[in-house]
């Protein structure tokens, strides 16, 4: 072989090289490989990929092979978490994204199985859970602290949460097709509405923060339970499905608008 062909086939092998590294790096950097999902969720230019981290997991384990004896291992498995920038209401907020709920679901599940995520699947998983976040903020603002004065508003835990289990994989990618699954636009109402899944809002007023009132102003809290259901029902009518729990004997359920009895 002369030198001219092994100078290109040397060539040949770092550039396949070079681009099966690129591929690889791509594939496993979640805000480059999904760009186009964190512009549409977050509003381009409006984010910026800061930091990662790799952390160890509990919750799966992985086969690594041991240079020294040559044989396959388990060990704990390892995922990424992602920090993501975002400017939102005039502030510099840090979401955080992960791979670990994907990973998880890989070690559970084998690659043919309908429960199986994709990488897309999963991101929107993690964006899901942030929505879910800037849901229960938002419901603060707008419902909680219209009703509440700002040291009662600090009692109330508040969520948004799926009803009856998680949903099948293919579920996030509808959902993400939704116009309003943006961290601007989301709000309890839209996942009340949505036919994709049953969504519930979960309030609760912690034990401990109530604590800090007088007996007097506990009760008068505490009395206001009804109050803030009809205005739930108010707010989302026949799409009102949420559970309230101030304290024991002192709760309530309603799905759609209708009040579930024990």
């Amino acid at each position: 072989m002369n030198k001219g062909k092994k100078v290109v086939i040397i060539t040949t092998a770092i550039i396949v090289t070079g681009i099966i590294i690129a591929i690889v790096i791509y594939m496993n950097n979640w805000p480059l490989r999904f760009s186009k999902e964190l512009n549409k969720f977050f509003g381009e230019g409006n984010w910026e990929y800061v930091s990662k981290e790799t952390e160890e997991s509990r919750m799966f384990e992985e086969s690594r092979k041991d240079p020294l004896t040559n044989t396959r291992q388990q060990e704990a498995g390892h995922y990424k978490n992602w920090q993501i920038s975002v400017k939102r209401n005039n502030q510099e907020e840090i979401w955080e994204i992960s791979n670990h709920t994907y990973k998880i679901n890989h070690d559970k599940y084998w690659i043919l199985s309908s429960k199986r995520y994709s990488a897309k699947e999963a991101l929107i998983l993690e964006l899901m859970d942030i929505a879910e976040e800037i849901v229960a903020e938002k419901f603060k603002e707008e419902i909680i602290k219209d009703l509440y004065s700002e040291k009662e508003t600090e009692c109330f835990d508040i969520a948004l949460m799926y009803h009856g289990g998680n949903p099948e994989p293919n579920f996030y990618k509808e959902l993400y097709n939704q116009n309003w699954f943006t961290a601007d636009k989301v709000t309890a109402k839209d996942f009340l509405e949505t036919n994709l899944y049953d969504f519930y809002l979960y309030i609760r007023i912690d034990d401990y923060k109530l604590e800090k009132f007088k007996e007097e102003e506990q009760q008068k809290l505490l009395a206001t339970r009804e109050k803030l259901e009809q205005r739930l029902i108010e707010e989302y009518e026949d799409n009102a499905s949420f559970e309230i729990y101030f304290a024991k004997g002192n709760e309530s359920e309603y799905k759609d608008g209708k009040k579930v009895e024990e």
